[in-house]
């Protein structure tokens, strides 16, 4: 779903992105550590700060990132400090990824996925579009967040079927994903690395 207007001012905000930079995108560096090079995907990647973390943190050699409000794509795409880094931003939605199965070797999602309906369809199309052996890493707002009283009114998040800590890691595992670390604060924010397991040999 697309942004409100304090949704979108609260991402294109300086503070958003010094908060990404330093203590988000840390939280999931020192979970998972840094990718070996290779192509990630990033999912929701609102005014592009997150994908300059990608290949600038991670190490990637090259990163697609898309968002489904073409606004934020625009603003991403006329980024200066996006400029010297190979990544392409597109339109998209995150329950029908447009590229084949098995082509990236990290997706990233630092919180996307609660403004999704479907939330578990957008958990197998990332299953489906990872290498066998890569890795997904997700920073998510939790339910207790999206439904609290004044956050819930002021942001226009789902409703319904919101997940907490457990919940989506339960998830995770049901999309066949093997979770190898997780933490959560306050069941405010959680924090997720898991695997696409390579598969196994008969």
């Amino acid at each position: 779903m697309k942004l409100n207007l304090f949704e979108r001012m609260l991402m294109l905000n300086p503070v958003r992105s010094i908060a990404q930079r330093y203590f988000e995108s840390r939280q999931l560096f020192s979970m998972g550590g840094p990718m070996d090079g290779g192509r990630a995907l990033e999912i929701g990647c609102g005014g592009g700060s997150g994908a300059g973390i990608i290949t600038g943190l991670f190490g990637a050699d090259r990163v697609d990132a898309f968002d489904l409000d073409p606004d934020m794509v625009r603003f991403a795409r006329h980024d200066k400090r996006q400029r010297s880094h190979p990544i392409s931003f597109w339109v998209a939605n995150t329950r029908a990824i447009p590229v084949g199965d098995e082509q990236y070797d990290a997706v990233f999602t630092f919180g996307a996925l609660h403004h999704v309906v479907d939330w578990r369809s957008a958990l197998e199309e990332v299953y489906r579009v990872l290498k066998p052996g890569g890795r997904f890493y997700v920073e998510e707002i939790l339910k207790r967040y999206i439904t609290h009283p004044f956050w819930g009114r002021l942001m226009d998040h789902p409703q319904t079927d919101r997940f907490d800590f457990r919940d989506f890691q339960q998830a995770l595992s049901a999309a066949g994903f093997s979770v190898l670390k997780s933490r959560s604060f306050l069941d405010l924010f959680g924090w997720y690395i898991a695997d696409r397991p390579h598969a196994v040999s008969r």
